[in-house]
């Protein structure tokens, strides 16, 4: 791997391994398609950091969210349990939306350090997987690029789609607080 390919593969690792809605999984078969043994390897361990660090990202924002919430109720959230790291451990592992594990950050503080190296050390032998499946299926290396195209097509649209959404109901919110009000529009 070249250094004028790592930048934006670490940038993608990151962002893609973070609540952003494209896998990472089309992004480690793009630059990981052609490869074999070692350097496969350290892509995927690269893959495997970026997604910790993803992981990272995502307590902190995650926690930032929570704490407005738990400000309006006037209450701290607990510590996470077990049950949290293992939830973590499993959608690290498992090919199951990793959603689920953001879901219970607005409601558990995790270890930071803890949480990431769980989804680190989970990630490393799913990554590794995908990778040889992919190699297994000896395609030409431009489906690849199909694969994550797609993916980053359908990702903007879910966004643009939440964003439409968002200010739907953010017009439609205001528009009832201008009529209950009495005020005209």
């Amino acid at each position: 791997m070249t250094w004028l390919e790592l930048g934006p593969f670490i940038g993608l690792g990151v962002l893609t391994n973070t609540a952003f809605p494209m896998p990472f999984e089309p992004v480690l078969v793009v630059f990981g398609g052609s490869r074999s043994g070692r350097e496969l390897l350290l892509i995927c361990a690269i893959g495997s950091l970026c997604a910790g660090l993803g992981a990272l990202l995502d307590a902190g924002f995650f926690g930032v969210v929570r704490r407005g919430l738990r400000r309006r109720q006037g209450s701290a959230a607990p510590a996470a349990g077990p049950g949290f790291y293992w939830a973590a451990a499993a959608a690290g592992l498992l090919p199951i939306p990793f959603s689920i594990v953001r879901a219970l950050l607005l409601g558990v503080r995790p270890r930071a350090a803890l949480f990431a190296g769980i989804v680190v050390v989970t990630r490393f032998p799913r990554y590794v997987l995908t990778a040889q499946a992919w190699a297994a299926l000896a395609l030409p290396e431009w489906a690849g690029w199909v694969l994550a195209g797609t993916a980053g097509v359908v990702a903007l649209e879910v966004a643009h789609q939440r964003s439409r959404r968002r200010k739907a109901a953010s017009a439609a919110a205001g528009e009832s607080r201008q009529l209950a009000r009495g005020t005209p529009m």
